[in-house]
């Protein structure tokens, strides 16, 4: 009776999202396994450096800062967008995981700073840096947010 009913229905007239989904193929693995080397190394090795500047500062509180940062929004949340060019259920579940796990470090990035800046007495968003960055990771939480509760693949629309 169901199939029925669905061979009545009208044909739908072709839109440009129907087009576009058409066209779209998952990424393949090997692609897929070096932009993922790509990202993370960057993240790691860029996190790091930044970490250690200027020249000879070494590791301290402060480089966990951008270390956490670069780890979370570029590493973790570019292995997120890769993820979910793979397409498919579990890909999708994995992108969300990944991406809220890249907003976590960038929040324990976040703690760094804030934590680093109450310890040597100075104020709270002062530069476009750090205005910029809180709004980064306001703008991420409500994206993660929105994408968790109407996006997922078991309940969202």
């Amino acid at each position: 009776a169901d199939d029925h009913h669905k061979a009545a229905r009208a044909p739908t007239a072709p839109t440009q999202h129907n087009a576009t989904m058409a066209k779209m193929t998952p990424l393949p693995t090997n692609k897929y396994l070096l932009l993922l080397s790509i990202v993370i190394g960057h993240s790691l090795l860029g996190g790091y450096y930044a970490g250690t500047r200027p020249e000879g500062a070494g590791w301290r509180f402060f480089s966990w800062h951008p270390f956490l940062m670069m780890v979370g929004m570029v590493g973790l949340m570019g292995t997120a967008t890769l993820t979910k060019k793979r397409m498919g259920y579990t890909n999708t579940k994995l992108h969300g995981m990944i991406a809220w796990a890249g907003l976590m470090s960038s929040y324990a990035g976040f703690y760094v700073i804030y934590q680093n800046k109450n310890t040597m007495g100075k104020d709270h968003y002062t530069t476009l840096h750090s205005k910029a960055g809180l709004a980064v990771l306001v703008g991420s939480t409500m994206l993660g947010m929105a994408g968790g509760g109407v996006l997922h693949p078991d309940f969202g629309i």
